[in-house]
């Protein structure tokens, strides 16, 4: 048998495991933690396992390359095998190409398997798997055919069954190693191929190849044997359970014949089923058109099973119904919005997919649902993502017959923004709330422990079943000679074997042969044999091997004759009686398997004792005339003491079950007499031998000897009693024979007077099937017979009559209609008689008790009905109960009763009626009972009070309350709350709470005033009364803060007072909660609040800015707490809303200002300074002219020159005075135009490959130290023309890799702070410069050039978009040379600014803003420029809030 490789799996107890998705397909991931750190990262393969066929003794291996941080550790494992040889099995990493190898030298068939490979770390864990099969080489004789296994014998009942061709569970045959249950290919031939994976996975099957193979054979002979009845075999639909609680399957096919027979099974087993719909069986199958419906209604989980349908002998479909409960349920879900929400359970039996609902609609897998299955299918999850508050309600799943349901509560999210859709977030509500991992695992470990269990039962049935088989064959009974004497004989009883064999065997001593005859010992079951029966006079006896290993004595032989024993059940041999005379005398069979000893021989006559039904021996009679008894079996296993033997006979005790012998009776004339066995072990003492007569002890009830009476003038001997004495004989008489009756406790009732019934009989009842006894005690000893209806009874045919001393029992073992009649016992002239009458006790059908048991829910007001049919009987009483007490037609009670049912009928129902429904069928038989729940909705009672206040604050009012006490009938959903103001008449609703929670918290009250509350319960049937509490509740209490300490001024200003100050030193022990500020202005006596108390000041300081400049103010401030303001502390110092004096000092002044020449110069300077200074403005350290303005106002000063000239240009310097100091700044303005361009640009080549530019200075060179120049390039090859110099302050510029046989322009521009100057053309420099011009020869040509300069197609458009929103601009643009195109916001340009995306797509240009912000909105313009010129087109973008 293969060793499994156990590979543990990397999550933690009670850890979840999310599922990624890899790249590479096939590969299974598992994410131990939700959100990976950062650098950090689960295993994956990036290179997995290929499937591999290779041949026998070659070298096999598999390669893969796996990437994770930390770096992952990869175990390899197989399916059905170990792969711990090194020898077999090599793991190997190379550092060099990451690459993991499993390798397998000299592969052998048994290797081929499904191989496993686990990448694991920290954070999770990588598995792929991988097929490798392997093509055996040649034919070896360990492979051929081995022998098939012998069928197991099975036990045929009496009436035949028709059973289907999958054997029963309890007769399956123990499966070998390896192989497949026929169930497993059954499943497959009526299975859609998407389902022959799971199929294979549960029954274990790895080679999918061989099992596609096979199939296809047994699919082609399957179908050949359906054509045989049926065509267009089609749509098979697997069994499921529907809507209303049935289960069902279906397929469609067309019958040659139609009157072929259908059958339905279950597990191999017929089921009956009818063919309309109903209530009178609980199976169904109909038809509907080219459809057949098979359908269970009332399923309880005995109805799973392997369902199959047969037209004829031949399988049409078979399906698996599985039934399951849920081990954890799904709890309820309290998740915030946006958040997901999960619900978890566990079932105890594997299944691949669960129905989940969601307000009564089945979910799917999806964008709004996640359905997740564990890999042993134990573990069900169903994740509601993004919950919005739309997805509250009831969730449940649903396995078969058995489901569980539970809220999903969504709480909004109240920091989200108003009107706006809060982010979404990563975080899951919910589960179960215990360890599933470990749940599942013990239920797994469950099953495997039940599936072993099955496999035992199932052998321990076979061998059951093979010892039954083997008990089937004729016993051979040990059979006694026929002698005869005097004419007499005697006839043997032959006793019915059980089935069962017996468990334990006692070594049976067999009886005395006679003469020259041997006894032999039957085998035991044991091994051992049993002893046979000894040989007398010349013969040998011989003790067969007892169970405990010792020799067990053989009795003496008698005789010539031979006495052998019976052949019992287990295989022991029935020990014989002792022969006489030649004769034989045979032991007949105990029901419990142990031989019946024979009573001695009597004149070559034969006597056997009688089995009884605890399965000891009866005792045979004394043998008379040379004969002999022995011992029959006691009830403990032992033998009874045989009585003496007559005539130089010999009487042997009969074998203990200890091992030691039973000391036979006195023999008679030459005899020898012998003490009975005690039970303690020791001697009884014999009576003496008498005269050739003989006294014989019956054998007592305890196993002791009953002393029997002298014979003939003999004498008679005392029988040992229970505790060992002897009991005294009667005297003997005269030839004849006086015995005494055996009492019960061991001695013998005193023998005389005339014979009496001391108890008779009388009429009785008996059940049928049940064992029923009639007893009759006599006052002597003396002999009876039984008569039924007139006729003798004899022991035999299910009734044993037996005798003890002077009580006669007749035993009927199992009751039949046949039974009952008049039973007669006659002793005598005296007899007494009675009457059994067999019937039967009520029953009700199992699934009519089942729809009974189910409870009737009805509302207040309605009618409540019951019905329960019965089988018809004679004598029947129907009786109804509610809560123990018997119900009585009237009323409104109404019972009907109806021969084979009865209904009770409760009208207008109260919510009192609700409890347990009672029918009781009684006969005079017995009585059988029913009980099914009455169960009346209505309102809830009130909540249970008084209601108790748990908070008061000046904010806050907690109440708590009490669920009611009756409930309705179906469960509270929720507490309405409602509250009334004291000296007001109208109650306001608050709101409501879910029925878990039974308090509220009003968090609007006003703090001192009282309320009253009132609560309502509610239920699906409506509202309960309310309960409301005895006296209002006051908001909070009264205790008031002491004075805070005297508020200080920190700084003043003419906007603005900032105080401080400290907290009371005495807070009353109720914490602050902050204060409230208080100002009064100077000659006023009126306090004014600058906060309201609801709105306390949390800190110690303040800045008060609703104050007038120049006015004086004081202030006070009070510590607020629950109950409110407390007193003020003193009054502050007068303090004066002005700012203090200060140095002048400007804010933020810009130092440099160019401006075009014929604009205004604005230069804002703002300064602070108290008092307000003097502003005095100065151009280059000289007062400015006339022309200039200068403009002051509070805090800024401002000088304008309204037309700028070049000449203005110069330092401007601004100077603030006053009382505390001065300060001065200076503003460089530069006024300045556009430049003009340079003069003419001469090239020259000083070095090869480089080409110097020079050219004459520009005008403004001189005017202007700010000014530069750029140099552009362009070549015959772009086209284009781009900036290869920038910031150039001289005249010259060298350019670099110029090429021959291209053709370069230059252009040179001058740039200063205002922008760009017309170019300056260079002459062409490369191929044509000198190319020396064709004569056209006086034929004029025309040229056709497709140069143009840029123009705008299609304008830019005005765009408002909200803030936060998209935005695409485009314009279009022509022109040749292709334009360049540029982007200007607010005349900057944006076309490296990363927060626009611009491109240019055959003159179409468009700018993209993902998100605009405010700063967005501005003029934008559009440039587009070539060499022969330049056109632009501008528009707005107004962003709205």
């Amino acid at each position: 048998m293969f060793k499994r490789t156990k590979v543990t799996d990397g999550t933690a107890t009670g850890q979840v495991g999310f599922r990624k998705k890899s790249k590479v397909p096939g590969v299974m991931i598992t994410q131990y933690i939700e959100k990976l750190p950062e650098g950090k990262s689960h295993p994956d393969f990036t290179r997995k396992p290929i499937a591999l066929t290779i041949q026998e003794g070659k070298f096999a291996f598999f390669k893969a390359i796996v990437t994770g941080d930390p770096k992952p550790t990869v175990v390899w494992s197989r399916n059905n095998g170990d792969v711990s040889d090194p020898a077999r099995y090599q793991s190997k990493y190379d550092p060099n190409s990451n690459e993991h190898t499993f390798e397998m030298p000299h592969v052998k068939p048994d290797q081929a398997d499904t191989y496993k490979c686990f990448a694991k770390n920290e954070y999770g864990q990588a598995m792929v798997t991988v097929v490798l099969n392997v093509i055996e080489v040649g034919f070896k004789m360990t492979k051929a055919p081995q022998q098939q296994a012998e069928v197991a014998n099975c036990n045929f009942k009496k009436v035949l069954k028709r059973r289907s061709k999958v054997v029963p569970k309890a007769e399956e045959p123990e499966k070998k190693e390896g192989e497949i249950d026929p169930k497993f290919w059954e499943l497959l031939m009526s299975a859609d191929k998407k389902d022959y994976e799971r199929i294979c996975a549960e029954f274990g099957v790895t080679d999918f190849r061989w099992m596609l193979k096979k199939l296809n054979e047994m699919k082609r002979e399957r179908e050949e044997e359906q054509a045989e009845f049926v065509k267009n075999l089609s749509d098979l639909k697997p069994i499921h359970i529907n809507a209303d609680g049935t289960a069902s399957f279906e397929l469609e096919f067309d019958l040659l014949d139609p009157s072929s027979s259908i059958y339905l099974y279950k597990d191999g087993e017929m089921i009956p089923y009818t063919k309309e719909l109903g209530d009178k069986m609980k199976h169904c199958l109909r038809k509907v058109g080219r459809k057949y419906i098979f359908s269970m209604r009332d399923l309880m989980p005995e109805d799973a099973g392997f369902y199959q349908l047969d037209v004829e002998d031949v399988n049409m479909f078979s399906t698996d119904f599985k039934m399951v409960d849920f081990l954890v349920k799904i709890q309820e879900v309290k998740a915030m919005e946006r958040e997901d929400a999960v619900f978890e359970c566990v079932i105890s039996a594997p299944l691949s997919k669960l129905m989940w609902f969601g307000k009564n609609m089945p979910l799917e897998q999806g964008d709004k649902y996640d359905i997740e299955v564990s890999e042993d299918k134990l573990i069900h999850r169903l994740v509601v993502k993004d919950c919005m508050v739309v997805d509250k309600g009831i969730y449940a799943a649903c396995a078969g017959i058995k489901s569980c349901n539970a809220w999903l509560v969504v709480e909004a999210d109240k920091g989200a923004p108003k009107g706006k859709k809060s982010a979404r977030k990563t975080t899951r509500a919910g589960g179960s709330g215990t360890d599933l991992q470990k749940v599942a695992q013990e239920q797994q470990q469950k099953l495997d422990k039940e599936r072993e269990e099955r496999k035992e039962k199932i052998k321990a049935a076979r061998e059951a079943a093979a010892e039954a088989a083997a008990a089937e064959e004729p016993e051979k009974t040990a059979d006694s000679g026929a002698g005869k004497d005097k004419g007499a004989a005697v006839e043997v009883e032959r006793i019915d074997k059980t089935s069962v064999a017996a468990t334990t065997t006692v070594a049976g001593d067999s009886g005395s042969g006679h003469s020259a005859g041997k006894a032999s010992g039957g085998a035991k079951q044991d091994g051992s044999h049993a002893d046979a029966g000894g040989g007398h006079s010349a013969g040998k006896a011989s003790g067969g091997a007892r169970k405990d290993g010792s020799i067990a004595d053989a009795g003496g032989g008698h005789s010539a004759g031979k006495a052998s024993g019976g052949a019992k059940q287990d295989g022991s041999h029935a020990d014989a009686g002792g022969g006489h005379s030649a004769g034989k005398a045979s032991g007949g069979a105990k029901q419990d398997g142990s031989p019946a000893d024979a009573g001695g021989g009597h004149s070559a006559g034969k006597a056997s004792g009688g089995a009884k039904q605890d399965g000891s021996h009866a005792d045979a009679g004394g043998g008379h005339s040379a004969g002999k008894a022995s011992g029959g079996a006691k009830q403990d296993g032992s033998h009874a003491d045989a009585g003496g033997g007559h005539s130089a006979g010999k009487a042997s005790g009969g074998a203990k079950q200890d091992g030691s012998h039973a000391d036979a009776g006195g023999g008679h004339s030459a005899g020898k007499a012998s003490g009975g066995a005690k039970q303690d072990g020791s001697h009884a003492d014999a009576g003496g031998g008498h005269s050739a007569g003989k006294a014989s002890g019956g054998a007592k009830q305890d196993g002791s000897h009953a002393d029997a009476g002298g014979h003939s003038a003999g004498k008679a001997s005392g029988g040992a009693k229970q505790d060992g004495s002897p009991a005294d004989a009667g005297g003997g008489h005269s030839a004849g024979k006086a015995s005494g009756g055996a009492k019960q406790d061991g001695s013998l009732a005193d023998a005389g007077g005339e014979p009496g019934i001391t108890s008779g009989l009388s009429d009785i009842l008996a059940t049928r099937g049940q064992p029923a006894e009639l007893t009759v005690k006599m006052n002597t000893d003396c002999d009876g017979a039984w008569f039924k209806d007139g006729e003798p009874l004899k022991s035999g045919g299910g009734i044993s009559i037996t005798k003890d001393a002077n009580i006669h029992k007749l035993t009927i073992h199992s009751c039949r209609d046949t039974d009952s009649g008049l039973l007669r016992f006659v002793s005598g002239d005296l007899s007494t008689e009675g009457r059994i009458t067999v019937g039967d006790v009520p029953e009700f059908d199992e699934d009519d008790l089942h729809k009974f048991s189910k409870p009737v829910i009805v509302r207040v007001g309605q009618n409540a009905a019951f019905k329960m049919p019965f089988q018809p009987q004679e004598s029947l009483t129907v009786s109804w109960f509610k809560d123990g007490t018997e119900l009585k037609d009237g009323g409104g009670v109404k019972i009907v009763r109806e021969p084979n049912h009865s209904r009770l009928l409760l009208r207008d129902c109260l919510r009192s009626d609700t409890g347990e429904i009672k029918i009781q069928l009684k006969n005079p038989f017995g009585a059988v009972e029913a009980t099914s729940q009455l169960i009346v909705l209505d309102r809830p009672g009130p909540p249970e009070g008084p209601v108790e206040t748990v908070e008061t604050t000046s904010s806050v009012i907690e109440i708590k309350w009490n669920p009611p006490k009756d409930d309705g009938g179906s469960a509270v959903t929720n507490y309405i709350i409602e509250r009334q103001e004291r000296g007001h008449s109208l109650w306001t609703k608050l709101g409501d709470v879910s029925a878990e929670k039974t308090s509220f918290r009003d968090r609007n009250v006003t703090h001192g005033k009282k309320y009253s509350y009132r609560i309502y319960a509610e239920n699906p049937q409506g509202l309960s009364d309310s309960l409301e509490t005895a006296d209002s509740i006051m908001a909070g209490i009264m205790i008031l803060s002491g004075p805070p300490g005297k508020p200080k001024v920190v700084s003043t200003s003419k906007t603005c007072i900032n105080l401080t100050w400290t907290p009371p030193e005495d807070d009353k022990g109720v914490p602050i909660i902050g204060y409230q500020v208080e100002k009064r202005k100077k000659d006023t006596n009126q306090w004014l609040a600058l906060n309201a108390i609801n709105e306390p000041i949390e800190d110690v300081n303040y800045a008060v800015k609703d104050v007038t400049e120049g006015a004086e103010y004081e202030f006070r401030v009070s510590a607020i707490n629950e109950s409110g303001a407390g007193d003020a502390s003193p009054p502050s110092a007068m303090a004066c809303a002005k700012n203090p004096n200060m140095r002048p000092c400007f804010k933020d002044p810009e130092d440099f200002l160019v401006v075009r020449a014929g604009n205004s110069v604005r230069v804002k300077i703002s300064y602070e300074a108290e008092p307000p200074p003097h502003i005095t403005w100065l151009k280059d350290d000289e007062p400015i002219a006339p022309w200039i303005n200068v403009i002051n106002t509070e805090g800024m000063s401002q000088l304008v020159i309204p037309s700028s000239k070049r000449s203005d240009s110069a330092i401007y310097t601004i100077k603030a005075k006053n009382s505390v100091g001065e300060a001065f700044f200076d503003v460089e303005v530069r006024v300045t135009d556009e430049p003009k361009c340079p003069g003419p640009v001469e090239l020259e080549q000083t070095v090869y490959g480089k080409v110097a530019v020079s050219w004459v200075p520009s005008p403004d060179q001189e005017l202007d130290d700010r000014l530069y120049y750029v140099v552009s390039q362009h070549d015959s090859n772009t086209r284009m023309w781009k900036t290869v110099a920038d910031r150039l302050f001289a005249n010259t510029y060298t350019a670099h890799n110029i090429l021959p046989g291209i053709e370069y322009h230059f252009r040179v521009y001058a740039k200063n702070d205002m922008g760009l100057s017309d170019p300056s053309q260079s002459p062409t420099w490369g191929a044509n410069s000198n190319r020396v011009p064709i004569s056209s020869n006086g034929v004029s040509s025309m040229e056709i050039s497709f140069e143009r300069p840029p123009s705008i197609l299609v304008p830019l458009k005005v765009h408002t978009p909200p803030k936060g929103y998209q935005l695409y601009m485009t314009c279009a643009v022509r022109g040749c040379p292709t334009p360049n195109v540029s982007w200007y916001l607010n005349n900057t340009c944006i076309n490296s600014d990363k927060n626009y995306y611009i491109t240019n797509s055959c003159g179409v240009c468009s700018m993209y803003i993902l998100r605009v912000r405010e700063n967005d909105g501005g003029e934008y313009r559009v440039v587009a420029v070539n060499s022969l010129g330049k056109a632009e087109c501008s528009t707005k973008l107004t962003v709205r809030d």
